[in-house]
């Protein structure tokens, strides 16, 4: 019957591999897959006690955000896009 170490090294590689490919993908640089991107409010609705619905449209996707009743809504944001 054969040993099941017949090939330690290879094991031994196989279950560092894991670690390798987490480490090596940590290293990638974080700004290349996304970019900040500053938009402008365009447009917003006031839901009385539920505060207001802020509206940012930017190519054509919209971001909303909501504030309280007696706040305003901010005049920009900043949102992450994919770079194409």
């Amino acid at each position: 019957m054969p040993s099941r170490n017949r090939y330690p090294i290879f094991r031994a590689y196989l279950s560092v591999l894991p670690t390798v490919f987490t480490l090596a993908c940590s290293l990638l640089p974080l700004n290349s897959r996304a970019e900040q991107v500053t938009v402008s409010l365009s447009q917003e609705q006031d839901g009385g006690n539920a505060g207001r619905a802020c509206i940012y449209v930017y190519q054509g996707k919209a971001e909303y955000r909501r504030v309280k009743a007696d706040e305003s809504c901010p005049t920009e944001i900043v949102v992450e896009r994919d770079k194409h």
